[in-house]
């Protein structure tokens, strides 16, 4: 008996730290999504452990580009803590979200002892909240419309599925996910929607339709269909030529999708007087956006004239491959070498020639007396050997380039 009882009594102290060590991890309650549309979105939490909570982190992804991101709210330390993260919406410097953003989160949770815990994971719909949205949807297209008919939306729906394909079998890609084309009756009421801008951007241009997120479009008016088409040629133009190591260059990704129209108008007719007058831009001037808005027409021309030409001079199979080089990570110099043996030059002089242009003018030949160590360094991309005459050259086209990109995002969709 008295053997018994010690064995008892000693399982009993063996077994005491175990019981009073125990601790249980924080306990996590989702208080769920708040859409503050156009601001962006509140997500509330409530935490509970024996210990105080120490690090409290939401971990959401933003698809379908699926970009991670950790929140850390604000909160005081104790074993019962009830607080907020809110994510912003499209007020600059902080992230912009597109209508039909769709946000993947958890929290995850750590107390003072060192215990850990996460939530479920959970999905939130951004959609802008202001109108109460129908929807025609198939074929991994859906269209978002408030105003207008159901047939004016069925028959924007058949075109955006027409687009996607015809652009996808020429560039040679696919594009993997849902496109959402959310359609605006106004421009008052698509400018909320769209990232916010300058005072004199807002004033001086009317957005028509706009690529905001790989598989997301707005666009104003519920039968705009080469709005429409423009847009969704963006989407399948990113989904065939960039990545995380290549970008594709402003004449090619525009110029195709003024290809993508059903007919150029006003672009066509910019390039066709520009031609007729000899004023045409270089391949190189028309790389990045023009600063100049009065440039804008004949930008988008000649992107989509010199898209046309590749296409009608050296067929669809080298254009797609085009694509394919710059989404590799080449440049668009390397890439075009390596699909057509010319650079922009090149293009350039074979495009003049096909449009009854004279040559380009080229750069005077170099000073033979000039040192070769001043003629190397003018090569380097950047090194600090240059002499000052040419860092100071350098300095002042830099200064001219800056004044030019101030008025980009005033051309890009005007």
């Amino acid at each position: 008996m008295r053997l018994w009882a010690a064995l008892v009594a000693i399982a009993a102290i063996l077994a005491l730290p175990s019981a009073v060590g125990a601790q249980s991890a924080p306990e996590i309650v989702d208080g769920g999504v708040t859409n503050l549309f156009p601001d962006g979105m509140e997500f509330a939490v409530s935490v509970s452990s024996d210990s105080p909570i120490e690090e409290l982190r939401l971990r959401y992804t933003v698809k379908p580009d699926g970009t991670a991101a950790i929140g850390q709210p604000e909160f005081d330390e104790g074993t019962t803590v009830e607080t907020i993260f809110t994510l912003a919406g499209n007020n600059p410097p902080k992230i912009y979200l597109s209508p039909g953003t769709v946000i993947e989160y958890y929290w995850d949770a750590t107390d003072a002892d060192g215990d850990e815990s996460r939530s479920e994971t959970q999905t939130f719909f951004y959609d802008d909240a202001r109108f109460d949205w129908e929807i025609v949807s198939g074929d991994g297209v859906t269209i978002y419309y408030y105003a207008g008919s159901e047939g004016d939306a069925e028959e924007m729906h058949a075109v955006a599925l027409e687009s996607i394909l015809e652009m996808s079998a020429l560039l040679q890609t696919e594009v993997p996910f849902e496109v959402e084309v959310w359609i605006y009756d106004s421009t008052d009421d698509m400018r909320p929607a769209l990232q916010a801008r300058s005072e004199t951007y807002e004033s001086q241009i009317t957005t028509a339709g706009v690529r905001v997120a790989s598989n997301t479009v707005l666009v104003l008016g519920n039968a705009s269909f080469d709005t429409l088409r423009h847009e969704l040629t963006h989407v399948v133009t990113k989904q065939a030529g960039e990545s995380a190591f290549g970008a594709l260059p402003a004449w090619l990704d525009e110029g195709t999708a003024v290809l993508g129209q059903s007919a150029p108008g006003g672009f066509g007719s910019a390039i066709e007087g520009a031609i007729s007058r000899g004023n045409v831009l270089s391949v190189r001037e028309v790389s990045s956006y023009p600063g100049d808005p009065d440039k804008v027409n004949l930008f988008y021309g000649q992107g989509w004239s010199l898209v046309s030409y590749l296409i009608d001079e050296y067929g669809e199979e080298q254009f797609a491959a085009l694509f394919a080089e710059v989404k590799s990570g080449k440049r668009i110099e390397n890439a075009l070498q390596a699909v057509y043996g010319f650079g922009q030059d090149g293009l350039e002089d074979e495009w003049r020639a096909a449009n009854g242009l004279p040559p380009r003018v080229t750069p005077a030949p170099a000073d033979p007396d000039q040192p070769d160590d001043i003629a190397a360094a003018d090569e380097d991309d950047g090194g600090s050997s240059l002499a000052l005459a040419i860092g100071l050259a350098v300095a002042v086209i830099a200064a001219a380039v800056v004044v030019g990109l101030g008025g980009v995002l005033l051309a890009r969709r005007l």
